[in-house]
């Protein structure tokens, strides 16, 4: 009876593991994590204003001991918080990002940010434009001054730019 029960057993973890129904039911994403996003549309400093919501998507899957927890093409998004357009002396314009979430595979939403690790290696790949403050990424670094009649350039990103963020804890 015991033999039995057993097998019986090992038949349905076998076959519902199958199907993932038995995941390990919390299976937490590191404070640190690097996720590598792509943009989803063109930012510019010319049409984009503070408030707006900024869409990226995952660029390659997010695994944890061999389980994917966040899934490629997963949403990421991110606020404008400031736009300056170009200035006198050659200021460039400048667009701040403020990162808010990825979605992982359950449908939460997990904390992001410019970390200081996902600047390191933004800066090393050469995916970002700007430098990482306090978790915010400015685009559009102040040029050099070249006199009162240079005026710097407005700050345009392309769909599909990418760069890396780092998941944290709310």
């Amino acid at each position: 009876m015991k033999s039995r029960l057993l097998k019986l057993l090992m038949v349905f973890v076998m076959f519902f593991s199958s199907f993932g129904f038995l995941e390990a039911a919390d299976l937490r994403i590191p404070e640190g994590t690097l996720v590598k996003i792509s943009l989803e549309t063109p930012l510019s400093s010319k049409v984009n204003k503070k408030g707006e919501m900024v869409k990226f998507s995952v660029v390659e899957p997010v695994k944890i001991a061999s389980k994917t927890v966040i899934e490629k093409g997963a949403l990421a998004q991110a606020q404008i918080t400031e736009v300056r357009g170009p200035g006198k002396f050659g200021k460039n314009a400048r667009i701040k990002l403020k990162f808010l979430f990825v979605m992982d595979k359950k449908g939460k939403q997990v904390s992001i940010n410019l970390g200081e690790e996902s600047a390191k290696i933004n800066k090393q790949e050469g995916y970002a434009i700007g430098a990482s403050a306090g978790g915010f990424l400015l685009l559009g670094p102040i040029g050099l001054l070249g006199g009162a009649f240079v005026k710097g350039k407005h700050v345009e990103l392309e769909k599909g730019s990418k760069l890396f963020v780092e998941t944290v804890k709310k």
